[in-house]
Formats: C-alpha cells, sequence, structure tokens
C-alpha cells in the first residue's frame, strides 16, 4: 500500500490470537518443508510438498488476511477472500457482539477478522459511574465514524457507494496449490 505524505495512516484492526495461531502453524509447516526437503527423497516431495505449502496458504487465508482497516473516510474490510470499501457516509450501524457486522445502504456485511466483544460481552468496570467498557473494535470504529462526521463541514461531501470484489491474487494462489496438490496426489 503506498501512503501520501500529508494523508493519515489507515489503522488495522485484527484478532492478535489468530495471528499468533497463524505464525505458530507456520513455524510447524516451515519445519515440516524443512525435514521432508532434507530426509525426503524425490517421490516424496513431490507427493507432500504441495499439501504443506496449500496448508500454509489455507492459514494465510483463514487466520491471517481477515482484517478490518479504518480510514479517514470509511472502512475496508478484508474477508477470508472478499475484500469491502465501506464509505462512512453509506454505513447505518455497526454491531459487535462475538462477530462484528457491518449494516450499510447495500446489506449486512460481516467483518471475519475484526474482534469482537469475547463469550461474555463487554467488559463492565465497578465503582462509582461505572459502565460497560466498548470493545476495542467498536471505540476504534466509532472515533473514526465521529471525526468523518465532524469534518463534513470542512470537505464537499462526496457520493461513493459500498464496493465489494474477490481477492483475486489469493485466489488464484489457493487454486493453482490445489491443483498442484492434486496432480501430486493423481501421479
Amino acid at each position: 500500500m503506498e501512503t501520501v505524505p500529508n494523508t493519515p495512516r489507515t489503522r488495522s484492526v485484527h484478532s492478535t490470537p489468530t495471528r499468533i495461531l497463524a505464525a505458530v502453524a507456520w513455524l510447524f509447516c516451515a519445519a515440516f518443508a524443512v525435514n521432508l526437503m532434507l530426509t525426503g527423497t524425490p517421490g516424496s516431495i513431490w507427493k507432500f510438498l504441495p499439501w504443506l505449502l496449500f496448508i500454509a496458504w489455507g492459514i494465510y487465508a483463514l487466520l491471517w488476511r481477515p482484517c478490518l482497516l479504518i480510514r479517514m473516510d470509511g472502512i475496508f474490510i478484508r474477508n477470508i477472500l472478499r475484500d469491502h470499501e465501506i464509505p462512512f457516509a453509506e454505513l447505518k450501524a455497526m454491531r459487535v457482539i462475538q462477530n462484528v457486522s457491518f449494516d450499510t445502504t447495500a446489506g449486512s456485511i460481516p467483518s471475519w477478522g475484526a474482534p469482537g466483544a469475547g463469550k461474555l460481552g463487554p467488559k463492565i468496570s465497578f465503582g462509582p459511574g461505572a459502565m460497560a467498557a466498548l470493545p476495542p473494535t467498536q471505540a476504534a470504529v466509532q472515533t473514526a465514524w465521529d471525526s468523518w462526521e465532524h469534518s463534513l463541514d470542512a470537505q464537499p461531501e462526496q457520493q461513493a457507494k459500498v464496493a465489494s470484489s474477490w481477492n483475486l491474487p489469493s485466489g488464484v494462489v489457493g487454486v493453482l496449490l490445489l491443483v498442484l496438490c492434486i496432480a501430486s496426489a493423481l501421479s
């Protein structure tokens, strides 16, 4: 992603435990691949290495890729193979329960990678004036959304729409690895 010098940064919101799990799983895949390359025969390498690569790609697609990018003018949702660009002007509501979902003018769009409120809901503080704390995802989106609403007076309104698209590079790599796996299994 290219950044222009005087533009605000994009904030990424993702689930830290899934990122840690992905890194550990990649370490196992790498260790198995190195062991296979050092001790395996060419036939066993051809039989098993494509599957290790396919598993590593699956870990990327399922655990690493999904996240929520918060920008000054809207949010960008990266799910497993789909991307969604949601301008704040098209956002109606945000629901943060165990998962995060955005209600837009184009319908409801879930975010697979943004952390929700957890199994027990929001954390409640105790003491005078105690209130439930907002989940971090909701607080980050709400802050950016409020900032966007306050800046509307200074900027002309843009008529951007919700845009959804397939992430072709990730999908093509997955299909190619699957074809390679099938070829290794059939030979």
